[in-house]
């Protein structure tokens, strides 16, 4: 065999198992992020580390940080009892929502509609982070919210809170400055208002919220008087009272 093809085979093996050794040390890093556990004293200071660490570091793309936080999902099952493990598996789907986009919401999908993998709510809500800026938000939402097979009561309704966070300024982790989305958003709280059974004075605070001139509208009345659970007593006719009281007043 020729001496140059040789020394070329040679090279090619040993720069193979530098990029794998890179690669690895680089996930190994990764893991350590997911797990890392931020000091319970607020009043140190410390820089909290995450995947832009990585990226700077090993100057990878985004998108190799994506396939990484896979990896990471992957290598533990739904079913692990491992605490730790369950925290690096929760994180790296957290993160995913981060610095993932549109192709891995078929992924996340698997994961947020499995009521019994510990990673739902982090794969529902990294679902809503890609999605933020995006006209399918709503549709997304409509079948978490409608879906109470896959979801629970209360994951469904902090669904709608997070929906709500997007267009409150307050919430700084979560407010979106998108004119368009949030007229959708206003919008779809107006649609809900009109037939959610479950949590219909919660869904009400909302459209009121973000559509002041719902308050004393005629469409809120009807609204309230349609969805009012029947033989209401106590508390809870007492907030139902309060809400159509406020709904008759004129503005």
């Amino acid at each position: 065999m020729n001496k140059n093809v040789i020394v070329s085979m040679v090279l090619a093996t040993v720069g193979g198992v530098a990029f794998c050794d890179a690669a690895d040390e680089r996930l190994r890093e990764l893991e350590k992020i997911c797990a890392y556990e931020p000091c319970d004293d607020l009043d140190v200071k410390e820089a909290i580390p995450t995947p832009d660490d990585i990226i700077r570091k090993y100057n990878v793309t985004t998108n190799v940080v994506v396939q990484d936080l896979w990896t990471l999902t992957a290598r533990y099952s739904p079913s692990e009892t491992n605490e730790e493990k369950k925290v690096i598996r929760d994180v790296a789907v957290m993160f995913i929502g981060h610095y993932g986009g549109t192709n891995d919401l078929a992924q996340l999908s698997t994961i947020a509609t499995n009521s019994s993998d510990y990673a739902q709510e982090s794969a529902l809500f990294a679902s809503l982070a890609i999605l933020e800026h995006s006209p399918q938000l709503i549709s997304f939402v409509r079948g978490v919210v409608t879906n109470a097979c896959s979801y629970s009561s209360g994951l469904r309704g902090s669904t709608y809170v997070r929906l709500l966070d997007m267009c409150t300024e307050r919430y700084t982790d979560m407010y979106i400055n998108d004119p368009a989305q949030q007229a959708r958003i206003a919008a779809f709280f107006l649609e809900r208002a009109a037939v959610d059974v479950e949590r219909p004075l919660s869904v009400d605070d909302c459209a009121c919220e973000l559509n002041p001139t719902y308050r004393h509208s005629k469409q809120r009345r009807d609204n309230l008087a349609a969805l009012r659970p029947p033989n209401l007593t106590g508390k809870p006719a007492e907030l139902y009272d309060a809400a159509q009281a406020d709904a008759a007043k004129e503005d």
